[in-house]
């Protein structure tokens, strides 16, 4: 909290210094406490601090082998470009939402190749939230034009404080708004406008981790059991959003490291 107090919000030093020292005073003494009772009971807030740890420390093992594995098979440029080029485009705007956010997961060429097809307008989206309270809504969309035509990019930033949606048109708008000021023709104008109308489809990435035979027992068991448990009862940045249920379509892949 004092790490917080001096980073995120910026409080005097002072303030915060005197905010820790008030802490560990409390803390202090009962720690001091449960080390004296530990036989007699004192080790149950130990165990249930050794099971968190656990859980954070798995949870952070298991993001960090999904981002090295999208790091190492991230898509190559003119594979992506040949991939959008040889498959159908159906009319109509689609957002990916994906964590990655520079280059192209692995998970949209798993997506085009079952599918068969992309959409006209294809914007790869990754929300990120800022340790800000609130991020003003002309910094609120960092956009940029990949290879093929019609394909994009949009990081959409939050505050901690922000209201994260997707609900309803205004998203949609927003963003294709920021993608027409940007444009360089009016062909490229016109065909944004005209995906607006045609429909919108939100895909979103479901991976699933397993980790090999080659690894130990315990590795295995980390993510096979416990970081797939986590996954599949946490709630993720795409999930607070508030997309339209009936504008979801979500595509799974598995990812053995």
């Amino acid at each position: 909290m004092t790490v917080v107090m001096i980073v995120v919000w910026q409080t005097h030093i002072a303030l915060a210094l005197l905010f820790f020292f008030f802490f560990i005073i409390i803390e202090g003494a009962f720690m001091t406490s449960l080390l004296n009772k530990l036989v007699q009971g004192g080790w149950v807030p130990f165990a249930i601090s050794a099971i968190f740890i656990i859980i954070t420390l798995t949870w952070t093992f298991g993001r960090s082998k999904k981002a090295q594995y999208e790091a190492t098979w991230v898509v190559d440029h003119n594979k992506f470009e040949k991939l959008v080029t040889s498959t159908t485009r159906v009319p109509g705007i689609c957002f990916f939402c994906t964590d990655l956010i520079n280059g192209v997961p692995p998970i949209v060429c798993h997506y085009a190749e079952l599918i068969g097809s992309i959409r006209k307008v294809t914007v790869f989206v990754t929300v990120r939230t800022l340790p800000v309270r609130s991020v003003l809504p002309s910094e609120r969309f960092n956009i940029g034009k990949l290879g093929p035509t019609g394909v994009y990019r949009c990081l959409v930033q939050f505050g901690y404080m922000d209201i994260h949606t997707m609900e309803g048109d205004e998203f949609t708008r927003s963003v294709v708004t920021a993608f027409i000021d940007a444009a360089e023709n009016q062909e490229e104008k016109e065909m944004l406008n005209a995906a607006v109308l045609d429909g919108v489809v939100f895909v979103l990435g479901r991976v699933i981790l397993k980790m090999t035979e080659k690894h130990r027992c315990i590795k295995k068991f980390l993510i096979n059991n416990l970081y797939r448990f986590l996954q599949k009862n946490f709630r993720s940045n795409v999930a607070t959003l508030k997309i339209p249920p009936r504008k979801q379509l979500q595509v799974g892949m598995l990812y053995e490291i």
